[in-house]
Order: structure tokens, then sequence, then C-alpha cells
């Protein structure tokens, strides 16, 4: 019965997220059919996750449960319904070499070694008490965490201010199930890595022209080491993997809209944007950035008024989750003291050694292997190549860096620097695979200069 009611789970998850990802690309004339899937499950994780949280403000229990379910039915109907008005049909790219056939079968055959060494590990410090915590007092609380958790000193070590994506995934899949099993929904965070795997090849493709080289770097991501063996990684349950994966895809989307003339580009975007800070808190800072090259995109391309109708989902939902949390009186985290100009200028002296401590981070091996230093030549390579596009997709890269490094100079830790070697490795996950992208992009740049010479 478990095993049914987690197949059933995950089936209106998709049905709901394949709904409205119909909904958002019918407007094209034919569909990749994996990165429908893809879409389908972000988005299905981002519609199930936000209609347990609204409906959960007035129904419980089964009734709760039975509404989200006939609202993630009623998507699926509308998108394909929608499908069959727009005729809108599937395709699916074939490798068309022998080197694309074997990229393509290396990466399938890792995709699903990933898979089941996920289902080896168990969930992990952050993965318990700040996400599987709040999905297991839902359940017990009849589909609805208890205002208590929010208001309660006792509970404030476990992050009640983080946003519910993840967990009311993990609930959703507890409802379903009718148990509290953890060994099932570790199944959720594998499934995060491969759309985000896939779409990152779909990005290189289509801006570089080639798909080998999307292939090929899809297939390289594991090889970085932090990313399988350390805490935050894709096996251990935490929300940094997951946030990574809705970055890359809101940015790959906006860099489609400036380049490939995708016709739902811009509203993938849209709705993947306003995803990101529902994944977690730090998704304020990366969707911030993604929002103003948005606008900076539509400057250009004199589409402002487009391009700020993009931002006004992901504008409401951090409105709104904002006036819950006031609402039910959250104790907000201790971990940074409130930014001010003063506050600023006096631990401005921190900047050197908060640099030089990154610059130990990104050098450590063990952890990236040499990743960032080809982040760093593809930055360069992306910067000489004097295109809009390359630009910024480099500032995509780069400053998120920045600006998490700048949060710790109001770090309220009272060592700040354990404060950056606590939290920092994760933090550089978030921008992992965008890095990836920026070093696909670079790679198709040196071939084809080669080709000219």
């Amino acid at each position: 019965m478990i095993l049914l009611g987690l197949l059933a789970g995950y089936f209106t998850l998709f049905i709901g997220g394949c709904g409205l990802a119909m909904l958002i690309m019918s407007c094209s004339a034919r569909i990749n059919i994996v990165e429908y899937a893809c879409l389908a499950w972000l988005l299905g994780v981002g519609i199930i996750s936000l209609l347990l949280w609204l409906s959960g403000t007035v129904f419980t229990d089964g009734l709760l449960q039975t509404i989200v379910t006939l609202l993630a039915l009623l998507l699926g109907v509308l998108g394909w319904r929608r499908k069959q008005k727009t005729k809108t049909k599937f395709s699916l790219p074939w490798p068309r070499s022998r080197l694309e056939w074997l990229l393509a079968t290396l990466l399938l055959i890792e995709l699903a070694g990933l898979f089941l060494v996920s289902l080896k590990h168990s969930l992990g410090w952050d993965g318990l008490l700040n996400w599987e915590i709040k999905a297991r007092y839902a359940f017990l609380s009849n589909g609805v965490l208890p205002g208590f958790y929010y208001s309660s000193s006792g509970r404030a070590f476990s992050h009640p201010e983080y946003p519910l994506a993840v967990p009311f995934t993990q609930l959703w899949l507890y409802l379903w199930m009718g148990a509290p099993h953890q060994f099932w929904i570790k199944t959720i965070f594998p499934l995060f890595y491969i759309a985000g795997a896939l779409l990152l090849a779909l990005f290189i493709t289509r801006l570089s022209g080639e798909r080998w080289i999307g292939l090929l770097i899809a297939l390289l991501i594991p090889f970085v080491p932090f990313l399988i063996s350390s805490p935050g990684g894709v096996i251990v349950g935490y929300a940094d993997v997951p946030l990574s994966v809705f970055y890359v895809t809101a940015l790959g989307y906006l860099l489609c809209s400036l380049e490939c003339e995708l016709p739902h580009s811009l509203t993938v975007y849209a709705a993947v944007l306003a995803l990101v800070p529902w994944i977690k808190s730090e998704g304020v800072i990366l969707s911030a950035l993604l929002a103003t090259i948005g606008l900076l995109i539509g400057f250009y391309r004199h589409r402002v008024w487009p391009a700020t109708l993009s931002i006004l989902p992901w504008l409401f939902l951090i409105v709104g989750w904002r006036i819950y949390l006031a609402a039910m009186h959250v104790i907000m985290p201790s971990d940074f003291a409130r930014p001010t100009f003063q506050l600023l200028v006096a631990n401005l002296k921190r900047v050197a050694t908060i640099s030089r401590m990154a610059l130990i981070e990104v050098t450590d091996t063990g952890l990236w292997s040499i990743f960032w230093l080809l982040v760093f030549v593809a930055v360069i390579y992306l910067l000489a190549a004097r295109s809009l596009l390359r630009l910024l997709l480099a500032i995509a890269v780069v400053g998120p860096i920045i600006l998490y490094l700048l949060t710790y100079v109001f770090s309220a830790w009272s060592s700040y620097t354990a404060h950056v070697t606590s939290s920092l490795p994760r933090l550089l996950l978030h921008v992992m695979p965008a890095a990836w992208l920026a070093i696909g992009l670079a790679l198709s740049q040196v071939k084809f200069q080669n080709r000219a010479f």
C-alpha cells in the first residue's frame, strides 16, 4: 500500500505539472518531450507545494488532500485541452552521430546510477532537521504546519522561516503513503538532479548549436566531488541542489529568450523565477539577480512591459510569504544582523579575510577538483566574446558569489569565519549548474575560434 500511495502521489504531482507546463508551452508548435517532462517535475513540485500551503489555511486532513488532488487533475485536463486546441506536437531529437549516441548512453547510465546511490544514503542533518521535520510536523497535524511551530523558540533551530517547496513535496508523498516514510521521500532529490542535468544539456545545445557539448557537460557534473560526497550534495536530502536546478532553469530560459526566440521562453522564465525563492531563503538573492537581468534584457530589446510582467509572480510570492510569516509571528534567525550603513562601515575589515577564505575554498581540489579553475577560464572567455548573452551569463555566475560573500559582512556569529566555513561550500553549490553552463558556452566559443583559425 505504501508503494501504491507513493506512485499515486507522484502521478498527481506530475499531472499537475504536465498541465501547467502545457498551458505555458502551448504557444510553441513543437515541444521537446524531454524538456516538457523536466519542466513538469519542477512546476509540479511548485504548484503542489503552493496548493498545499494555500489550501491548508482553510482545509485540513482528507479534505485538503482531496482538494489539492482535484486541482492538480484539473490542471492536467486544462493542459490537455489546450494541447488539443493548439495542435501542439511533441518531438524527441535523437542523437545525430556516434559521439552523441555514446555520450547520451553514458549520461543515461550515470543518471540511473546516481538515482540508485541516492537510495542507499540516509538524509543528512539539514535534510532531517530543516526540511523533513516540516513535512513530518504537517503530516502529524492533519496536513498543515501548526501555528506554534513558527513561533516556538524551541523549534527555531529548524528554521521555520524557510519556504515550503521541498518539505511540502515530501508531505504530499506522506499524505498518499499514509505514513511519514523517510526512505521513499529520498527519491525526490535525484529527480531534481536528473531534471537539472537534462535541462542544462538542452540549454547548452540551444545556445551553442552543439549537442555533443551539452551532453558532455551534463556527463561531467558528478565529477565534482562536493556534489556527491559532501554535506549539501544530491544524496543527503538538502535543498541546495533543487535550488541550483531552479536557478539554472530560470537563467537558461531567460538567455534563450534573448538568443533563440522560443515562443515559451519568457513565460517559462517567469514561472520558474517565481519558484526560486520558494525553494530556499537564499533564493531571494538569486531570483533578485535574475529579475534584474530580465529587466535589463527587456530594456535592451525595447520590451519593458513583458519583462515587468514576468517578475510580478515572483514579487507576489515573496511578499505573500513574508506577510504569512509575519501573521504567524515567526521567530526569525539570528545568523545575520540587520544591515545598516554604520554596520557595513564597521565590518568592512572583514572583506579581506572573507575573500581569502573564499579563495581557499574554491582551490580545495578535494572538494571541487579543478571545477572552479574551469569556471574562471570560462568567465574570461565569456567576457572576451563581447556578447550581451555571454556577459549576462558571466554576471549570473559571478554575481551570486559576490553577493553571498558580502552577506558575511553582516554575520552575527561570534566567529564570522566559522560562519563562512560552515555555509560557503553549500552556497557555491547554488551556482554550480550555471557555472557549467558558462563552461559549455566557453567550450563552444573555443571550438568556433579554432575552426575560424
